[in-house]
């Protein structure tokens, strides 16, 4: 099985199969645009409040994936454990696919290089310049590089409230990224939309689950461009759930950082909008980030502690989905100490 082979899955459908075959009728939160099933796994017990995890917003952080799938169970917890494995199953299943939806089938395509011309002959072209073309195929734009954070023009009108995908350049056409174009032409990506009324399906349903399932910790598993670890923290609105946000904080950098597992130099600082804690540590404000709130901010923001664990895709496969996990699991624990000997929220 590829969990056990420390491998990431061929394709979203390839996911599916191994959490049935594990044992697991995962429940259909909603489905992405070509029909294919957004989807949640409980696990764990019954003791509230819940745990929540979440994976795979960026197609091309597959270990985030694989830690997630493994640790519907392999975590043991008396809580209610709560596991959306992909956010994206698009991106998942990689550019040739995402093409495919507009076109009368998924293009043969040998790699990125193939990317320019296809848009150029298949697509009306919006903008070109250098090595950059965007093009609008049917109901979606396709981009032959990353738009996010760059300058656009009035050629962005276009694809207002429209989903656009491009190439990974890691591992290449195998992903697509997602980008969402908001009806104010703001590019963005799937992990924003939580507290916005305007907002993709897949963002929607991840924050109707959340609302469901009111969770007490909530763990979102990302990758960087790095051969380090670190995660983000978010202050609390209460001095309990910040004090137990701080412990579960040095809790987990400590287990990661026994591991032999790198962290970052000690200058370094992932953006502006961080500050730092614990070596490994950084404090997210994401109101001086602007674009709204990600799922940790929103998850924090509305219900509790909540972290984004991010490991580097420098290192290799098995050691990233290793770190998520390790980090993952002494958070449950010490989640567990804070509410140990408490009855179950909703009794």
């Amino acid at each position: 099985m590829r969990l056990n082979a420390m491998q990431p899955f061929d394709s979203y459908a390839d996911l599916l199969t191994c959490i049935q075959d594990n044992g697991h009728t995962p429940q259909i939160l909603s489905r992405s645009p070509d029909g294919q099933p957004i989807v949640a796994v409980k696990s764990g017990g019954d003791k509230t409040p819940a745990i929540f995890i979440s994976a795979g917003s960026h197609a091309t952080e597959q270990a985030g994936v694989s830690a997630a799938c493994a640790l519907i169970d392999e975590i043991e917890t008396e809580h209610q454990l709560y596991t959306i494995p992909n956010r994206d199953p698009i991106g998942m299943n990689g550019l040739a696919y995402a093409l495919g939806l507009s076109l009368d089938e998924a293009p043969n395509l040998g790699g990125i290089d193939d990317v320019a011309p296809l848009l150029k002959k298949r697509g009306e072209v919006l903008y070109e310049e250098g090595d950059t073309v965007v093009a609008l195929i049917g109901e979606y734009g396709y981009a032959t590089r990353n738009l996010y954070n760059r300058p656009v023009a009035t050629w962005i009108e276009a694809l207002k409230g429209r989903r656009l995908y491009f190439p990974a350049s890691n591992p290449g056409v195998e992903r697509a990224y997602t980008l969402i174009i908001d009806p104010a032409g703001e590019v963005l990506h799937l992990n924003r939309f939580h507290d916005t009324s305007w907002a993709p399906v897949e963002s929607r349903c991840t924050r109707d689950l959340m609302a469901a399932i009111q969770p007490g910790l909530t763990l979102d598993l990302h990758e960087h461009g790095g051969d380090f670890f670190w995660f983000s923290a978010r202050h609390q609105r209460t001095p309990s759930d910040q004090e137990w946000e701080e412990r579960m904080a040095d809790a987990m950098i400590a287990a990661v950082a026994a591991s032999g597992a790198a962290l970052p130099p000690a200058d370094y600082l992932p953006g502006s909008f961080f500050t730092r804690g614990p070596h490994g540590v950084f404090w997210l404000n994401a109101a001086q980030r602007g674009e709204g709130l990600n799922l940790a901010d929103f998850a924090a923001h509305t219900y509790g502690p909540a972290f984004t664990i991010e490991t580097g895709m420098a290192l290799s496969f098995a050691d990233r989905v290793h770190a998520s996990k390790l980090a993952a699991k002494k958070a449950v624990e010490v989640f567990a100490e804070r509410h140990a000997g408490c009855p179950s929220a909703t009794s």
